[in-house]
């Protein structure tokens, strides 16, 4: 006989914010936008798993339910937003997210919130009910049961270093994900170039020509 043993999901944020500028909640993106595509590097990267569930059998804990870890490839989206009314005010948020993984895996994907860009080349952030962009003036109280989402990354020598942490249903046994990534940027393709070489090279006839 094998018993398993879950948790119930997650709890809701509960939280009470005080904005004094009307435009302070309304934010998908920046007032301006800086947008880079990157390529994950499979041979460096890996996510690892713990679906957080004790499986007790005859004489111990199954060991099929433990961490697992998985090399992982795929690409994503790096945006940079800049909002002028919040402090701090630059923002970077991950979109376009299609991550493979070298095995079973439920349902990862980089997570949507904001992460503070605390230097040129260093940002964190995670979900937690007081995150993101805000005024300088906002008042922010509240509470979540349970682990926050969150994520830390630095640009190093033309690549982006990601670490971060996903909690799942079943936190309180361990669940969720760890995962680490190395990814490079997206080389825009040689056509391009030389599309726009050609475009350059036309706008110089043109004014050579007036």
């Amino acid at each position: 006989m094998k018993l398993t043993v879950v948790t119930f999901a997650r709890t809701m944020s509960m939280v009470g914010i005080l904005f004094a500028g009307s435009n302070a909640m309304a934010f998908t993106t920046g007032d301006y936008v800086t947008s880079q595509n990157y390529v994950i590097d499979a041979a460096q990267s890996s996510i690892s798993y713990n679906p957080g569930i004790l499986a007790f059998g005859a004489d111990d804990i199954d060991s099929s339910l433990s961490t697992v870890t998985y090399n992982v490839a795929g690409t994503f989206t790096l945006n940079i937003n800049h909002f002028s009314w919040s402090t701090p005010s630059d923002w970077v948020q991950f979109t376009n997210s299609a991550v493979v993984v070298n095995g079973q895996i439920p349902g990862f994907q980089l997570p949507l919130f904001f992460s503070e860009l605390t230097s040129p080349t260093q940002f964190s952030g995670n979900d937690g009910p007081c995150s993101g962009p805000r005024t300088p003036d906002t008042f922010c109280t509240g509470f979540q049961n349970g682990p926050s989402s969150s994520l830390s990354g630095q640009f190093q020598d033309g690549k982006l270093l990601l670490t971060g942490y996903q909690p799942n249903e079943n936190y309180l046994f361990g669940g969720g994900y760890n995962y680490s990534f190395v990814a490079t940027v997206v080389p825009v393709p040689t056509a391009f170039w030389l599309f726009a070489s050609a475009l350059g090279f036309f706008g110089m006839s043109k004014r050579a020509k007036k």
